[in-house]
């Protein structure tokens, strides 16, 4: 029988993805005739976008929010507030049309260009160490795709390791309690490691062991209030001491 024991996000903790999300925001935006290749916006994409889409993906949850680094005054965020500010201030419909415009952009790079579009996921220090340790008691709950999951996760021998995906999250507190439901167990018998400190706070909620990982894409903020926030940081040289 399948024991779950370790729950985790994948961008920002078992990948670093920025300049993938950086390819698709940029894309969702200016997509790429039918006759070009999708690789090659990563030659016309604009230094500029690049770094406004950096400080962006340190606020966003979802790939919802990237449309933010659209807006000139994304290069300016300085606090959460008015990163929500300038994403609420965005039309529902301009969100929709961006997402369905980066998302088909993500995934014909994953069928037509495989290899550059692996290439743009790095695994972080340790992690695949630490799914082996814990192979087949792993979920991943991610607001990434399920389907780009499994795809790096395979070309980086690891998806053995993983027993379930819960791809496009927007509530990781729901997901986890659902997974618990599903695999017979109640939070507080899972961890859960996830980089950006509102969902940790979120799922600790719920019961479950929460860790907040330093190595992935957070915010000053983020820092100042994880003190503050009940849920124990990670660092990357800690993950060999994780064992559930």
């Amino acid at each position: 029988m399948t024991v779950l024991r370790l729950i985790v996000d994948f961008d920002g903790v078992v990948v670093d993805a920025l300049d993938e999300c950086a390819l698709v925001t940029w894309l969702g935006l200016h997509p790429p005739a039918p006759s070009e290749p999708v690789s090659a916006a990563m030659t016309v994409m604009p230094t500029e976008f690049r770094r406004r889409f950096a400080r962006v993906r340190d606020f966003s949850r979802t790939l919802h929010h990237f449309v933010v680094a659209h807006r000139a005054a994304a290069g300016h965020i300085a606090s959460q507030a008015e990163f929500d500010n300038l994403y609420a201030a965005i039309t529902p419909a301009t969100v929709r049309d961006f997402v369905a415009r980066a998302s088909a952009s993500r995934q014909r790079c994953r069928e037509e260009e495989a290899p550059f579009w692996l290439d743009l996921h790095t695994l972080y220090p340790g992690v695949a160490d630490l799914l082996e340790r814990h192979a087949g008691s792993v979920a991943i709950v991610t607001a990434k795709d399920e389907e780009s999951v499994w795809t790096i996760l395979r070309r980086r021998g690891l998806e053995h390791t993983v027993v379930e995906v819960v791809g496009e999250s927007s509530r990781k507190d729901e997901a986890v309690r659902a997974l618990c439901q599903r695999f017979g167990l109640t939070p507080p018998q899972v961890t859960f490691i996830d980089d950006n400190l509102s969902n940790a706070r979120q799922v600790s909620g719920t019961g479950a062991g929460a860790r907040w990982a330093t190595w992935g894409y957070h915010t000053p903020e983020d820092r100042a209030a994880a003190g503050r926030s009940g849920v124990r940081p990670l660092d990357l040289a800690d993950l060999p001491t994780i064992t559930v």
